[in-house]
């Protein structure tokens, strides 16, 4: 067997995403983005603010994250290209998925998680919990 360094480092990243339910983006057009507090932060994260780790920490102690994919990457850029280009087999969907883009969650192997940003990635800043 033949030492494969770049498969040998691939872990599995989990990749959260905001999804607007029907009735949010009737609600959204009537009343327009303001009016769904979790689209809100979504552009917060994307357009409106700076301080997009505790934006995002925010968003997930809310409950506005779902959990819709695992992506084997060797790390967090490896991610963002899988989550736009694939190849798909590193891919396993447990949700509806659009590419990986700004505002969303990607959580390392140790648990840590980052926001895709602007530039880059950040580390999410959980600010308190939410019932």
């Amino acid at each position: 067997m033949i030492y494969d360094e770049a498969n040998a480092k691939k872990k599995q990243y989990k990749l959260y995403q905001i999804h607007l339910t029907d009735a949010e983006v009737d609600l959204i057009n009537a009343e327009g983005h303001d009016a769904v507090h979790k689209q809100s932060l979504k552009l917060d994260m994307g357009l409106r603010k700076n301080d997009t780790g505790a934006i995002a920490g925010d968003a997930f102690s809310r409950g506005y994250y779902t959990h819709v994919s695992n992506i084997t990457s060797t790390n967090l850029e490896g991610v963002f290209s899988i989550g736009n280009m694939g190849p798909e087999e590193c891919i396993e969907r447990l949700a509806p998925m659009y590419s990986c883009s700004m505002g969303d969650i990607v959580e390392d192997p140790e648990g840590n998680k980052h926001v895709v940003a602007a530039w880059g990635f950040k580390p999410v800043t959980m600010l308190r919990e939410f019932a």
